[in-house]
């Protein structure tokens, strides 16, 4: 080969190189540099590249995918939502935007209550013209909440009373009283302490065994300063503690009595928020007061008790024997007065 060939060689192979560089743009696709032919479009680019941004899934309102990669991703030029025939230059910036992950609608339902519910507080066994409110996945149809409302109507007062304790469980008082509530069938309320419940479980386990009804009294039960003026965020622990506790023995925990009874909107609202109705009383014999006697506590409950009382009795916090002698007493006069003894229902 002659020198004036090889020559005309390099120049043809710098030429076609010199072509071959100005038939290709260089971009950036998401940080990284590419090159593309001069002049393609965003749609070729995105095949020949093979861009596919993730597409989003609709999940349910638990989070839990219901339908997957329906929700598709976009490619985005310069920062733009551009149409996919639009030329390419070079500097061009293309980004993967993957697609929204969208939780299902929900829809509301209105229901009307046969018989009517308890109010929110409640302090007496009565029931009020309510509706239930009831939230749910419009696709999953799972349920997302449930709460009562009072609604104009009747109030109907049961001819029955219930008895509640309080500050239990206690490895002594709290097996007298159930003793006694079995011996002459009587469903009650007990309003537990977390912290108790974590260390006598058992004798939780045995009053819910013997059909008693099992409700939330906080965990540390606090009182200074009163329960309804605690910071949210320790009124909201010291409820979901106490039915965290509850749970840990295979109770659900529908009805809570704040301490001291002290209640107010946000105690309320709290309560609703974990699924619980506070509860007050109507009848406070004061049987926790140091040196009371059996015959002042049956004494105050029998005075006071009517259609639709609720007493407040204790089976902890201190030494309650007056109560347990007083009990049987108290049954026996309330059924004289030809009134039911119920149990509570959340």
């Amino acid at each position: 080969m002659t020198r004036a060939t090889v020559g005309l060689a390099a120049a043809l192979v710098l030429l076609a190189t010199a072509c071959g560089q100005r038939s290709h743009v260089s971009i950036m696709v998401d940080g990284t540099a590419e090159q593309v032919a001069k002049g393609a479009t965003l749609a070729r680019a995105a095949e020949r590249l093979d861009l596919h941004p993730r597409a989003g899934s609709l999940l349910d309102v638990e989070g839990k995918v219901l339908r997957a990669h329906v929700f598709p991703g976009r490619l985005l030029l310069n920062g733009r939502h551009v149409p996919s025939s639009t030329s390419l230059h070079a500097g061009d910036r293309i980004d993967l935007v993957a697609g929204r992950n969208r939780v299902e609608r929900r829809e509301r339902e209105i229901r009307p209550v046969p018989g009517g519910i308890p109010g929110n507080p409640q302090s007496r066994v009565e029931r009020t013209a309510g509706v239930e409110i009831l939230v749910r996945g419009a696709v999953s149809h799972k349920l997302v909440s449930s709460r009562y409302r009072t609604t104009e109507g009747p109030t109907t007062v049961e001819r029955a009373v219930a008895l509640t304790f309080d500050d239990g469980p206690s490895p002594t008082d709290s097996l007298r009283v159930l003793k006694v509530l079995r011996r002459m069938h009587v469903h009650a309320t007990f309003f537990v302490i977390g912290y108790l419940v974590d260390a006598y479980p058992d004798i939780v386990a045995s009053e819910r065994k013997a059909g008693m009804t099992i409700g939330n009294h906080t965990y540390n039960h606090p009182e200074v300063p009163p329960f309804d003026q605690l910071p949210h965020r320790l009124l909201e622990d010291e409820i979901a503690l106490g039915a965290q506790s509850l749970a840990r023995i295979g109770i659900t925990a529908g009805l809570l009595r704040p301490p001291a009874g002290a209640t107010s909107t946000a105690v309320v609202r709290a309560a609703e928020a974990a699924g619980e109705r506070v509860v007050l009383w109507s009848v406070d014999p004061e049987d926790w007061r140091d040196g009371v006697t059996a015959a002042q506590v049956k004494q105050r409950v029998l005075s006071a008790v009517q259609p639709g009382s609720i007493v407040d009795l204790h089976d902890g916090g201190g030494d309650q024997s007056a109560t347990v002698a007083a009990l049987p007493g108290i049954i026996k006069g309330i059924r004289h007065k030809h009134l039911r003894l119920v149990a509570l229902t959340p």
